[in-house]
């Protein structure tokens, strides 16, 4: 049989095995990166100027690979629109500061000695049940990471993390592959997910020899992949079966290999929540790199694997939200709005916010839109699309019919706190008392 072929059906068989386990078993990794549900965009491709220094000009975006889905954006777009964002995040940076002296009138403030009494006595109540014995480590893990990530110490950040923990992994630093409660053993869900497998693909395993060829790597990969308890057990062998298939790539057409390679790229990270606090890794590298951190994948990966690497970058995560939410629509003694900090953890960042903007845009514009905490629509890689959302396009036609690039520039920030600084917001909620 030519190599070719042979890597063909070597990357589809563990390609597909690992994301169908995954994609089958229950997850929290939405984090905001939906599949795009919009309209399609219009034909061709252009690049983008990143405005000056105080300019409100912005010129019509367009870029991505047309044909593929999700679509690609260029990468020279990618890199412009990461300017633009950095340029908005620092023309509005001086109305984001009030926000922690105005939580600190809202939270419940402890001292460090306080804050590991109160804890620790915390967790240890059902229904966290943290075992004695790491608890400690735990409570040191959580403090650490409030004040790494310049959180004011109060009982409300402290018992929304605990929470996530618990929920999440129940104090597991490298969290179970296969959730005990599922009733599912690793065997059962790797059976679930080779049957979903082979109903895709359908005739073509009848065609020789496909089926030999099938049941040779299924012997090499089925038993490392039964073997896996945790997480990061199932990481370790996605990785050497991406090596593997790198390797394999050499070999085939460039077309093909492009294909291959990406895959491999993808299977590197085919547990797409991570830690602890099973944080989308997407996610997890924009707020460290928002942060000032730099961390190669491969890295940070194995940051989050750890007690207090998981913790540290789950927090970081919450900020944003955590203080916002806080200083703008928390009062003393009401802790409902902690509801949308944890919310948003799961469901992307500021999404509660940006769905109450949705439901103002929909009344103004009369439109039909989907309200689904997305302004923009996104990449598979959590960038955003250039063409025109149907969330701008009504906000468009509300507010002004010419100021698209405008309103793109404020939708940039959707998930950031900056952008209920945006002359865009500040119109819609005014229009919409």
């Amino acid at each position: 049989m030519p190599g070719a072929l042979k890597s063909q059906f070597r990357a589809v068989w563990a390609f597909s095995m690992l994301m169908a386990m995954f994609a089958a078993a229950p997850t929290s990794d939405v984090m905001g990166m939906t599949p795009v549900r919009e309209d399609s965009p219009p034909q061709g491709r252009s690049s983008l100027q990143a405005p000056q220094p105080g300019s409100r000009s912005f010129p019509v975006i367009r870029g991505y690979h047309p044909g593929k889905s999700p679509f690609i954006v260029d990468e020279n777009v990618r890199d412009q629109l990461i300017v633009i964002r950095r340029t908005e995040l620092g023309r509005l940076a001086f109305a984001t500061k009030e926000e922690e002296q105005l939580m600190a009138d809202v939270v419940r403030p402890l001292d460090r000695v306080s804050a590991a009494r109160w804890l620790d006595g915390f967790i240890s109540s059902k229904p966290f049940g943290c075992p004695p014995a790491r608890r400690p480590m735990w409570v040191e893990a959580m403090i650490d990471a409030v004040e790494r990530n310049e959180i004011l110490l109060c009982k409300e950040i402290l018992g929304l993390v605990a929470c996530i923990i618990s929920i999440e992994s129940s104090f597991m630093a490298d969290p179970l592959a296969v959730d005990p409660s599922s009733g599912e053993d690793m065997g059962a869900l790797l059976s679930r997910a080779e049957q979903q497998f082979m109903e895709k693909v359908g005739p073509i395993f009848s065609m020789p020899p496909i089926p030999t060829l099938y049941d040779t790597y299924k012997e090499r990969y089925f038993p490392q992949l039964l073997g896996c308890r945790t997480e990061g057990d199932v990481e370790a062998v996605a990785r050497c079966i991406a090596d593997d298939l790198r390797r394999d790539a050499q070999g085939l057409p460039a077309i093909l290999k492009e294909r291959v390679m990406r895959g491999a790229d993808k299977l590197v990270n085919v547990v797409r929540t991570k830690g602890s606090m099973q944080l989308n890794f997407t996610r997890a590298r924009q707020v460290m790199t928002d942060r000032g951190e730099q961390f190669t994948p491969q890295e940070l990966c194995d940051y989050m694997y750890t007690v207090k690497g998981g913790v540290d970058v789950g927090v970081a995560a919450l900020k944003p939200m955590f203080v916002q939410y806080a200083a703008r629509y928390g009062t003393p003694g009401d802790l409902s709005w902690l509801f949308f900090v944890g919310m948003d953890y799961h469901y992307g960042p500021f999404s509660s916010r940006n769905m109450m903007e949705q439901l103002r845009i929909r009344d103004l514009s009369g439109q039909a839109i989907p309200v689904d905490g997305d302004l923009l629509g996104y990449d598979e890689d959590g960038i955003p699309l250039p063409q025109e959302s149907l969330t701008l396009r009504a906000a468009r036609l509300f507010l002004n019919p010419t100021s698209r690039e405008e309103l793109y520039q404020a939708f940039l920030l959707e998930k950031d706190p900056h952008y209920i600084y945006t002359d865009a917001h500040r119109r819609l909620a005014e229009a919409h008392l």
